[in-house]
């Protein structure tokens, strides 16, 4: 792990198996009437869409580029529907891809397999014509189906060039003839785009149905085809006894050329993963594009991840060399930078991956057309909410080439790790916190004699006045009153913001000068406190009580001082007593809801808050209500999910953000999750 990133765990995920023989026909499916009328309502909905007879659906899409063995290219696509209803039943699912016709051509449109096997027209909805064999390995995210298919029509060849293409495979692991393959991705590259008698792909199939989440309604499919501009579609309806009412989704698809370079596919940004004990049956993986070798993974919608979640990261590398036993010898790093302010700003790397004889299984062979598939994931915990970029690159350890893919992601926040953004209730030590003018008049009464000094009148008067200054510019002073005016001097450097250790050795000699008690104590809790030494503070705060300081001055800062220290049930117990003899003291008021807030008695906070007047509230009476409200929604207390609650946490959050509070950033982000009930 490098600076920046979460611990990480590494996943390889592969796809072993050997070339299929090559298939000389494919048995026609048998489909009941139900089933039939079903699939013709769904070639004729996908007709009229492709024509601009009829809209389709709107979605949110996703794709992901991947290879397949003979060059074409292998896609998966992800839509969520927001709000649309989830099929009921059985359902009947339908794809298409076709190629992209420009306005001004007026070539012959495609021709669907499907509707002329369904009108009797030929007596398969593919028939496995001599190139149409699938090159493609079992385990490698194949199209299943009855039109199962991973060439273009208009790229078939004879059946003896069908064999000599399954053969080449085999002889790359003796004679790693190179050559002819890169003639023949070559061609493929300067084809491009080609109109074909035949549509592109085609696929149906009844066993699965889109899925419904909390999102949405997710519909996901794979598909295979050569470069070129195309359009994908994906129809469906339920199969029940009233007439079909078919859905039909429009993506357009923009393929790259093929290539034999060494490279790297899509990254998928992955929200979770799960290992699959079994492979999907045929019928099934068009259903399920994400099914990589042993892993199947959910892309993660627009490539948005929760705060509390992991960053998952799933890729294919792209012809890799392999050694005499078909192993590569690849290593692949990740590099994670952060997006602020519109600029780049490096975060962290990830663990680096190693490909090699020792990591693969034995049987595993580039040769035999065995795809190279990597997963890692990484816990969010350490990434601030905000925008990233990773970037994949792969190095082939044999060639020497590198390539590499990026993509982006964001990580934001939940309803919990926004909770958990919030400040702590207590409150961090400032040192204007114990030189308030209430504090200020009070120490001025503790250090005046009687008689009194013109000299020490007049330092007593810069105090509480606040002219810390000119306490370090007293006269002499007689005996007597030498420590009261060392203790003063400590009270103006302390004022002054000189270091702790300076007010504390100041205050040490007041002391040793017989300054009052009650003033050494709270001056030295008030050093320490600065000094981030709360233990020693709160002892020292307890002992000016004990002096007979004044106990409402002295319990906000002591009771602040027991929450720095996580011990809610001393601040409580300080709040309470000294609110008990001091009402209407705001100041312990918010201290005491502080201290039910930190011990999740969010209940008892808002009653303590409620009791403030409306002119004693200000912005920080407003975020512990805001925080009371937000943390009861959050962990869903009945009392805080009713109407009435949410609807106070709405309008005390837009009051604190439009008057500019401390955490109004914060409050502005909570608001959209309470906006609703949960």
């Amino acid at each position: 792990m490098r600076r920046g990133c979460a611990p990480v765990l590494a996943v390889l995920v592969v796809g072993l198996a050997m070339l299929p023989p090559p298939v000389e026909a494919q048995t026609a499916p048998r489909l009941s009437t139900r089933e039939r009328e079903a699939l013709e309502a769904l070639v004729a909905a996908v007709d009229r869409a492709a024509a601009g007879e009829a809209p389709a659906l709107d979605a949110v899409w996703q794709h992901h580029v991947l290879r397949v063995s003979d060059g074409a290219h292998y896609v998966a696509i992800r839509a969520l529907l927001p709000g649309q209803p989830a099929p009921t039943g059985k359902v009947a699912t339908y794809v298409r891809l076709a190629t992209r016709r420009r306005a001004f051509e007026t070539s012959t449109p495609e021709r669907s397999a499907v509707r002329e096997w369904l009108v009797g027209l030929r007596a398969d909805p593919l028939p496995m014509q001599p190139g149409r064999v699938t090159t493609v390995p079992v385990g490698e995210m194949p199209i299943g189906g009855a039109a199962a298919s991973t060439r273009r029509p208009s790229e078939a060849v004879d059946a003896t060039s069908a064999l000599r293409l399954m053969g080449l495979h085999q002889e790359r692991a003796a004679r790693n003839d190179k050559e002819r393959e890169a003639r023949r991705l070559a061609a493929l590259e300067r084809e491009g785009t080609r109109l074909s008698e035949m549509l592109p792909f085609e696929d149906f199939e009844f066993e699965t149905a889109p899925t419904a989440t909390p999102d949405g309604l997710v519909v996901q499919r794979g598909l295979t085809g050569g470069p070129g501009e195309f359009d994908a579609y994906v129809a469906w309806t339920s199969i029940g006894g009233r007439a079909p009412s078919p859905q039909v989704l429009r993506y357009s698809l923009s393929l790259p050329a093929a290539t034999a370079a060494f490279g790297v596919s899509d990254l998928i940004v992955a929200e979770r993963a799960a290992p699959l004990t079994t492979a999907y049956a045929p019928t099934q993986q068009g259903a399920h594009p994400y099914a990589l070798g042993a892993l199947e993974v959910t892309p993660a919608l627009g490539n948005v991840l929760p705060a509390d979640g992991s960053l998952g990261l799933a890729f294919q590398i792209i012809n890799p060399s392999g050694s005499i036993t078909g192993k590569p010898d690849v290593d692949v790093s990740f590099d994670v930078a952060r997006i602020v302010n519109d600029r780049l700003t490096t975060f962290g790397s990830l663990l680096p991956q190693h490909y090699d004889e020792q990591s693969l299984p034995a049987d595993f062979d580039t040769a035999k057309g065995h795809p190279l598939f990597g997963a890692v994931r990484a816990p969010l915990a350490t990434f601030p909410r905000g925008r990233y970029r990773i970037t994949a690159t792969a190095l082939d350890r044999r060639t020497g080439q590198r390539a590499s893919r990026e993509a982006f992601f964001t990580v934001r926040g939940t309803p919990e790790s926004l909770l958990r953004e919030a400040p702590g209730v207590e409150t961090a030590f400032r040192r204007e916190h114990a030189l308030g003018a209430a504090t200020r008049q009070a120490l001025s009464r503790q250090l005046r004699t009687e008689p009194c000094s013109p000299s020490l009148t007049r330092a007593l008067d810069a105090l509480e006045g606040g002219r810390f200054a000119e306490l370090v510019q007293l006269d002499t002073a007689s005996s007597e009153e030498q420590g009261r005016v060392l203790a003063l001097l400590a009270v103006g450097l302390f004022g002054l913001g000189d270091s702790p250790r300076a007010v504390l050795s100041q205050i040490s000699l007041a002391q040793a000068r017989g300054a009052p008690a009650a003033v050494v104590e709270f001056v030295a809790a008030a050093a320490a406190a600065a000094a981030g030494d709360d233990r020693q503070a709160v002892a020292a705060w307890s002992a000016a009580r004990a002096q007979g300081l004044d106990d409402s001055l002295v319990a906000p800062l002591l009771v602040d001082g027991y929450l720095r220290l996580r011990d809610t049930s001393r601040a409580a117990a300080v709040a309470a007593a000294a609110l008990d003899a001091e009402p209407a003291n705001v100041a312990l008021r918010r201290a005491l809801a502080a201290t039910h807030i930190a011990a999740r008695r969010y209940i008892d906070a808002l009653r303590v808050l409620d009791a403030i007047a409306p002119d004693g509230a200000d912005q920080d009476t407003d975020f512990l209500v805001l925080h009371a409200l937000y943390a009861g929604w959050v962990a869903q207390l009945r009392e805080f999910t009713d109407e009435p609650s949410r609807q106070r946490l709405m309008e005390v959050g837009r009051r604190y953000v439009a008057g500019g509070g401390r955490h109004a950033a914060l409050v502005r982000e909570w608001l959209p999750f309470a906006s609703s009930p949960r």
